[in-house]
């Protein structure tokens, strides 16, 4: 039993810097918990399972279980296998390019992809609804330039391959 101990404390140094990664994470629009669960995946020695999350975290398990299926589906954590009592094991994508290219390829190209047709909605509307709303028409049509400039931007940063382990901080 002294192992499961080991395993659930948190020091507060820990408990302060997975706190801080996940208020800088939901300042990106993820939520804080995505970020507490990553900084616990990312400095744990060994692959890390649900349970030790939630004890470590105090939250629930549903709440473990939805933000780990998030984080799944971004590529920013793995599953290495099964532990004890069937339990998924879980370890870093350390693969920082991969990570951030998956991040920026399936949400925000997405919102920008929403955002289009949102505007092109607004485009094909009736003169007259347009007028009733004032709408400016050469500025939508700068907000699309715009939209499209970050889409290519957007674009062109996730294909790139940009090698982060050769950028010296």
């Amino acid at each position: 039993m002294p192992d499961q101990k080991r395993i659930t404390y948190v020091p507060k140094e820990i408990e302060a810097l997975a706190d801080q990664v996940g208020s800088f994470i939901q300042y990106w629009g993820f939520k804080k918990i995505h970020g507490q669960i990553w900084t616990h995946v990312w400095l744990a020695q060994k692959p890390i399972d649900a349970t030790t999350l939630v004890k470590r975290l105090q939250v629930s398990k549903a709440l473990v279980s939805l933000a780990i299926k998030d984080l799944l589906q971004y590529d920013v954590i793995r599953v290495l296998g099964q532990g004890d009592r069937r339990k998924i094991l879980l370890v870093p994508n350390e693969d920082v390019q991969t990570v951030i290219s998956n991040v920026l390829r399936l949400r925000e190209t997405k919102m920008l992809g929403e955002i289009t047709e949102s505007q092109e909605a607004l485009s094909s509307a009736s003169d007259e609804l347009k007028s009733k709303i004032d709408l400016n028409q050469e500025r939508l049509e700068q907000m699309k330039l715009m939209t499209q400039m970050a889409q290519m931007a957007l674009s062109a940063l996730i294909t790139s391959n940009l090698d982060i382990d050769k950028i010296e901080f």
